[in-house]
C-alpha cells in the first residue's frame, strides 16, 4: 500500500512523519497574516494537502499533545480514501480567550499588549496529526430489530453505565 500526497497549494508543507510515530503531522496552510478562532468556536484550519490512499484504509485526523495542552480541540476528522480535496482541520478553542494561530514574522511585530490578548500557537507547528487505519470491507444486510436482538450479545441494550465499572 502507498500512501501519496500532493499540495493543493505552493506554500504548503508535505505531512511528517518519524517511523516510530503513529500519526503524520499536517501543518496549517493560509493566506491571511494569522488565523484567531474566538473562544468555544470551531474553525477549519486549511492545511494545503491532498492525499490518496488504498480504499482498504481511511485518515482520522487526531488531536497532537503540543495542540492539546493549548486548548486547541480537534473536532471530526475522516478522511475517505476517495477524497481528493484539500484537507481542513477543524479546530474548536476551548479557552476563555482567544486562539491566535500566527506567522513567526508577523508575530515578531506585535507588542506584548498584543500577544496578551491570545492564547498563541505558532503557524510553523503542525497543528494535527492523520492516523491512517486499516479500514475493514464489510458486508451489509438490513434485520429487523428483533432478528437483530436474538444475535448473541453480553451487553443486549445497556446504555451508558450500565457494565457497572
Amino acid at each position: 500500500m502507498k500512501l501519496y500526497w500532493a499540495k493543493v497549494k505552493e506554500n504548503a508543507i508535505i505531512p511528517t512523519k518519524r517511523e516510530e510515530d503513529a500519526g503524520y503531522d499536517l501543518y496549517p496552510c493560509f493566506e491571511e497574516e494569522y488565523l484567531e478562532i474566538l473562544p468555544l468556536h470551531t474553525k477549519l484550519v486549511p492545511l494545503g494537502v491532498a492525499s490518496a490512499f488504498d480504499s482498504d484504509y481511511v485518515m482520522l485526523l487526531k488531536e497532537r499533545g503540543s495542540t492539546g495542552t493549548k486548548g486547541m480541540a480537534q473536532r471530526a476528522g475522516v478522511i475517505d480514501s476517495g477524497y481528493r480535496g484539500e484537507y481542513m482541520a477543524p479546530v474548536t478553542n476551548v479557552n476563555d480567550k482567544p486562539l491566535c494561530i500566527v506567522k513567526k514574522e508577523v508575530l515578531e511585530t506585535w507588542d506584548e499588549d498584543q500577544k496578551e490578548k491570545y492564547i498563541l500557537y505558532p503557524y510553523e507547528k503542525a497543528v494535527c496529526q492523520g492516523v491512517l487505519l486499516k479500514m475493514p470491507q464489510l458486508e451489509s444486510e438490513t434485520l429487523s430489530y428483533d432478528e437483530l436482538k436474538k444475535i448473541a450479545s453480553l451487553r443486549n441494550d445497556g446504555r451508558l453505565g450500565s457494565s457497572g465499572k
